[in-house]
């Protein structure tokens, strides 16, 4: 096999110093690439739950849905904050 293509690369490029990676363009591109997955674009069409659910669901608010689908079916607030793992 003839690696002549290799020896002649490598006496090419031997000393020089490799391109630095740039971070903030890598990190961009990823971020761009996220937000343009199916996952991304589904949950930036849902609306944010209601600040009280609980309080949204008793009154027939506006937003009853959310709070129901933020509840998970449950109006325990505590067995919610244990479900989410919220303080």
């Amino acid at each position: 096999m003839d690696e002549s293509f290799r020896f002649r690369a490598r006496r090419l490029l031997d000393g020089s110093e490799p391109a630095p990676l740039d971070y903030a363009l890598l990190r961009a591109t990823l971020a761009a690439q996220a937000a343009a997955s199916a996952a991304a674009r589904a949950q930036a069409r849902a609306a944010p739950p209601p600040a009280e659910p609980i309080g949204e669901i008793l009154l027939a608010g506006s937003a009853w849905k959310e709070a129901a689908s933020a509840q998970r079916g449950c109006f325990n607030r505590a067995e919610v904050r244990r479900r989410l793992n919220l303080p």
